[in-house]
């Protein structure tokens, strides 16, 4: 990730000052955090991490507001309990690191999620989340499980690229993708393969947004400096909320 100049493209950004609304709790000796909306209900969704792992606030900032619009939200630590990527290390061992983080091999921690929503909650219908690293969980739920009505995959790292494999647009429930158009980490050329899978082989409802001058991680790890920054972290947000509404009927 890091480059001849020592940029960092996956950087932090702007991490909050966040306190939460929510609960942690250990489901199946997993840790998860929890957020729960003001009046009951049967919906849940399912939030995938980035790089900076389950305890980062401004994931679950969106947790939370998630909660907020009506859903039980969860957070699962789907690298259970081995350490997340932290801002101060070398980036030069970035890619060797993320090898060892597998977003195809972490259903059973899904599974604990989603049967702690069910049994413990009453939840009965599901959407997932997620961010960069976990953005493209969100894609792996879409493609390898039935249990997800709709997912919504934001700056899904990895996604579209060489080694992407042929499943790539054989979605199972509708996927919204969100992504900035200057994203050094997801190349637009990756958004474009994506698109082209999808239109090719994609059988259920699919979006893909690109929001222009938006870098990284810009939904959930940037300030609004300006009023381009506050409509692109709104209008990805307001997207997110509207495609669970739409789907979880």
């Amino acid at each position: 990730m890091a480059n001849a100049n020592n940029e960092t493209p996956c950087c932090i950004g702007d991490r909050l000052e966040y306190g939460s609304m929510g609960r942690e709790l250990k489901v199946g000796g997993v840790d998860m955090y929890l957020a729960t909306p003001k009046t009951p209900t049967k919906k849940g969704v399912v939030v995938y991490i980035d790089v900076y792992g389950w305890k980062l606030p401004n994931t679950r900032y969106i947790v939370d507001m998630i909660a907020n619009n009506g859903y039980v939200a969860i957070l699962p630590d789907v690298f259970e309990g081995a350490e997340p990527w932290s801002a101060d290390r070398d980036w030069s061992g970035f890619l060797e690191w993320v090898k060892t983080k597998d977003p195809n091999k972490i259903h059973p921690v899904v599974d604990a999620a989603v049967g702690y929503l069910q049994q413990e909650c009453g939840v009965e219908q599901l959407g997932c989340v997620g961010f960069c690293w976990g953005g493209r969980a969100v894609h792996a739920c879409l493609v390898d499980r039935t249990d997800f009505k709709c997912g919504v995959a934001f700056y899904a790292y990895g996604i579209g690229s060489e080694d992407d494999d042929e499943k790539l647009g054989l979605l199972k429930a509708p996927g919204l993708f969100i992504f900035g158009e200057k994203d050094p980490v997801v190349s637009l050329d990756q958004v474009e393969t994506l698109k082209t899978e999808l239109k090719k082989s994609c059988k259920v409802d699919h979006h893909v947004t690109v929001y222009e001058g938006m870098p990284h991680g810009f939904a959930h790890r940037k300030k609004e400096e300006n009023d381009k920054d506050a409509a692109a972290i709104d209008g990805a947000r307001l997207e997110m909320l509207k495609w669970l509404e739409k789907y979880m009927i």
